[in-house]
């Protein structure tokens, strides 16, 4: 009786966590890996046993496969980092994380957390592709709840969603039915399946695919008048790419649908503002600063359109809208000269 107590008097002292890092409680062992597989920064073997609180980090050529104590597998895919968090709970940090998870009690859920949320399963077959912002999470057998800022959407067999920070859940599309989301659930595939040197350099442009994947579908959803699942799309399509070109397109892309469809031209703007301020290298510096002109001339603040206008012409003397700016400067002096005569 008095260990009981002094037991319990230790975990009120050393708090949950720090107990369970203590005593180690097993989640279960590793069955396999190419590579160099890192378990709490030292090699991975064979047999060794996992357990919670254990870091798992694998490179560009290492991958590794743990299967639980009650039977369920993980696929942890090249440049990832797992923290097993408890026996019911996985963090996926980054990288790619394929699990199979046997059939739950009915109050029973599997959680794996990421920059995107949490996805919890009962039962299924699934793969989480994330980084520390965004997650997509691809069912294969089974449903998938995917929760993210109290917005939670069913992802069935066959379907793939998406979410990230600051971005709820996305509408679940078929990835069946779609031959670059099929191609890319294929690739996942087969580099949780440890076929990592060949499928390692379409691996790395998978934050791209993904990104211009979710550009391109914000047509479609446009054409369905779905304007704020469309930022969505684009927010996540941000959150997954690095290339500066792609991040200024996409903000490009948000302004010009907050213009024609939303009429949230403050928004808009903001959006045309951070290409100008973040990304005057690219290709969409230019358009940025002609259209944020352009909206303040739709919304008759005539003399920021000037101000605009006339930046513009200082920055590109030959640019491609400066036909179209000289019209409207034209016309804005019209307008002035009118309602000052009409005074």
């Amino acid at each position: 009786m008095k260990r009981f107590i002094l037991l319990n008097l230790i975990v009120l002292m050393l708090g949950a966590n720090t107990y369970a890092g203590w005593l180690k409680i097993p989640f279960g062992r590793v069955s396999s890996f190419t590579g160099t597989p890192l378990i709490n920064e030292k090699a991975a073997k064979i047999n060794q046993k996992i357990f919670v609180g254990d870091v798992v980090v694998t490179n560009s050529n290492s991958t590794i496969k743990i299967k639980s104590k009650k039977g369920d597998i993980f696929f942890i895919g090249a440049d990832s980092k797992v923290i097993i968090r408890d026996k019911k709970n996985i963090k996926l940090k980054s990288g790619t994380l394929r699990s199979i998870i046997h059939k739950l009690k009915p109050k029973e859920a599997f959680k794996v957390v990421s920059g995107g949320g949490v996805a919890g399963v009962k039962g299924t077959e699934f793969i989480v592709y994330a980084n520390e912002n965004a997650s997509a999470v691809f069912t294969r057998e089974g449903k998938v709840y995917l929760e993210n800022l109290n917005v939670s959407v069913i992802t069935k067999k066959g379907e793939m969603s998406q979410s990230g920070y600051k971005v709820p859940p996305i509408e679940p599309v078929n990835f069946e039915k779609d031959k670059t989301l099929k191609n890319m659930f294929e690739l996942l595939i087969k580099v949780t399946g440890f076929e990592v040197p060949v499928e390692m350099r379409k691996f790395k442009e998978l934050p791209d695919i993904i990104a211009r994947w979710n550009i391109n579908y914000t047509g479609y959803l446009i054409d369905k008048k779905k304007f704020n699942e469309a930022l969505k799309y684009l927010d996540i399509a941000f959150l997954f790419t690095t290339i500066p070109d792609v991040k200024a397109e996409i903000l490009y892309q948000k302004a010009i649908i907050r213009t024609r469809f939303l009429k949230d031209y403050s928004s808009a703007i903001s959006d045309l503002n951070s290409i100008i301020k973040i990304y005057p290298d690219t290709k969409f510096y230019e358009d940025a600063i002609f259209q944020r002109g352009f909206i303040e001339y739709e919304r008759k603040n005539y003399s920021t359109a000037k101000k605009y206008f006339k930046e513009y012409i200082q920055k590109f003397p030959n640019g491609k809208f400066l036909n179209s700016v000289d019209l409207l400067i034209k016309n804005i002096s019209f307008t002035n000269s009118t309602s000052t005569g009409a005074k």
